[in-house]
């Protein structure tokens, strides 16, 4: 279980604060699907973030089976995204010149953990995704679907405890996107000692949430579960969910966090692709 308590996140730009989360309270739980949901800058990545250990609140805490990251060190912070969390994000984070079975075996030697067990893992996870046929074509060779199912598998290649996914259905066609959605469903279903978080502005997904959380300036303004989604009248889910964007009670600073979101993430990715261009191109 994941309990996230009194969450406050102010970044600091200057001598320019802009909060992002607001004494936030949640929580998450192993075998569920959670679904975030607002409109942009309203503070959902930034919850992501510190739950991947991507970022650090400025006060509160979060509380993985009973363990408070806030308190890890830099060091701990980094074991705890290596081996417990997997990202599924909205850009496509493949290397090229690898084909979709070494984009999935990646973390696995990133993190000196690649043996005869965790192989065979990943050939099970080519089948999940339905890539076992394709594993062998690199990402040009994919279509935008494929590719995000690679990411899916490469998201699971450690084992995670955790699945972190920020708008894994952002850039697919209608089609591919039922795809994904499907398949996220399965994953839980086949994996129930995972929790999996979905960051997203796709209404649609609630049709496969077990649990979803609406934000609004930092706060949580509406929370549902599967039942009590299922059960909302149309006219109620409109009002809710209906345009995102017209939600915002200050645009700017909602733009201003949305980018400052960004950059955690951005800061992340680059790092880690150093990492695998060392070992690509070792000197």
């Amino acid at each position: 279980m994941i309990k996230v308590d009194d969450a406050i996140k102010i970044y600091k730009r200057g001598k320019i604060e802009v909060v992002a989360l607001r004494g936030l309270n949640c929580e998450f739980h192993a075998g569920e699907i959670t679904v975030i949901m607002g409109p942009s800058g309203c503070g959902k990545t930034t919850l992501l973030n510190v739950i991947g250990g991507l970022d650090r609140l400025s006060s509160g805490r979060i509380i993985v089976n009973g363990v408070d990251i806030a308190q890890f060190t830099d060091k701990e912070m980094e074991q705890y995204r290596r081996k417990k969390i997997g990202f599924v994000f909205q850009f496509l984070n493949l290397i090229p010149e690898l084909t979709a079975e070494e984009n999935i075996l990646l973390p696995l030697e990133l993190s000196h953990s690649l043996n005869k067990a965790s192989k065979e893992f990943v050939d099970s996870l080519l089948d999940i995704v339905g890539l076992s046929e394709r594993k062998k074509h690199r990402p040009d060779e994919l279509s935008g679907g494929e590719q995000q199912r690679v990411s899916v598998a490469a998201a699971l290649a450690n084992n995670p405890y955790i699945i972190l996914c920020d708008e894994p259905t952002g850039e697919l066609d209608t089609a591919s996107k039922r795809v994904i959605m499907e398949l996220l469903r399965s994953i839980i279903e086949k994996f129930p000692d995972k929790t999996m978080i979905i960051v997203s502005h796709d209404p649609e997904l609630k049709a496969i949430a077990d649990r979803l959380y609406y934000i609004r300036d930092g706060a949580i303004s509406h929370k549902f579960s599967k039942e009590e989604l299922q059960a909302l009248k149309s006219q109620e889910e409109a009002q809710i969910f209906g345009d995102f964007e017209s939600q915002q009670s200050d645009p700017a600073r909602a733009h201003e966090i949305a980018l400052l979101e960004l950059r955690e993430v951005d800061h992340y990715v680059k790092e880690k692709i150093e990492k695998i261009e060392k070992k690509i191109h070792p000197m």
